[in-house]
């Protein structure tokens, strides 16, 4: 008798536990997007109600009005941080579900820039890129804002370049629009705040008159060694032309062994006792 009704206990217990709705649904919801929680078992309760509650508070649970169906829709604002749930009365039972809690994406607004060139400076009047004629620097966009992005010059949109990094070797006022790779549809743009780039045609990177500087370089377009001289020098340092060094000494300074850098244009800073200066140079 005593096994008889324990197993009927158990199968009741099982087949009531088995009633319960068991929901799924969208849990990190993208700004200004919304997100949907359905009944997933095979039940077809006589009514629902949908409940909610945010994860940091005591408060119990309260009912959401015109939300009786066996699905639910929930925007990303009311419903961040936020627990739901549904009840399903059956046969004049309540099941409780499952709870589901609810995130949404929160992303700074969308940021570019540059770093430190020995190429561009700033103009003190406007605080625009200042960029030494002839040559060129690299915009970033940051992340997370690294999907579908579109690089603008004085608003018109340039073609083939999607990356998070744009070359710029031209004057203008330059954007980009961007989106986070968690919510590609979240386009956000910097036109508002653009980086205005004007051309500085006094920039001291040329070597075409070596008596206008202290310190001269050759033969340039060079090959393999590049001489130096006009003065004592205590350190050498190569950049490319986006910023990054590639090169620098600490002695041996009348000769600089380049052959290992790939072909292009180099900036050449040398510096002494009295100051630095930069010059441009031409890796054949």
């Amino acid at each position: 008798m005593k096994r008889t009704l324990l197993f009927f206990l158990l199968v009741f217990s099982i087949g009531a536990g088995a009633q319960n709705p068991v929901i799924e649904g969208d849990l990190i919801l993208c700004p200004e997007g919304s997100g949907t929680a359905t009944v997933t078992n095979d039940v077809a309760y006589d009514s629902y109600a949908w409940y909610y509650k945010y994860w940091f508070t005591s408060d119990d649970f309260q009912l959401i009005e015109g939300a009786t169906g066996p699905s639910f829709t929930y925007d990303w604002m009311t419903y961040d941080q936020a627990l739901i749930k549904v009840v399903g009365t059956l046969d004049g039972v309540d099941y409780e579900s499952n709870v589901l809690q609810i995130d949404s994406w929160a992303f700074l607004p969308i940021t570019f820039g540059y770093g430190e060139f020995e190429n561009v400076s700033q103009n003190p009047e406007n605080g625009n890129a200042l960029l030494c004629a002839g040559t060129s620097f690299t915009i970033e966009v940051f992340n997370p804002y690294n999907t579908n992005i579109r690089w603008y010059r004085n608003g018109t949109l340039i073609p083939g370049e999607n990356g998070m990094t744009l070359e710029v070797s031209e004057e203008g006022v330059y954007h980009v629009t961007a989106a986070p790779q968690a919510c590609p549809e979240l386009e956000s743009s910097t036109e508002g705040t653009p980086i205005i780039v004007e051309i500085d045609n006094d920039c001291n990177l040329s070597v075409e008159n070596p008596s206008a500087t202290a310190f001269t370089l050759w033969p340039n377009p060079v090959r393999s060694t590049l001489h130096l001289g006009g003065g004592d020098i205590t350190r050498v340092t190569v950049h490319g032309l986006t910023g990054q060094s590639v090169l620098e000494l600490h002695s041996g300074f009348d000769a600089v062994d380049v052959s290992g850098l790939a072909s292009g244009i180099y900036l050449l800073k040398v510096t002494g006792p009295s100051g630095s200066q930069t010059m441009k140079f031409v890796k054949e």
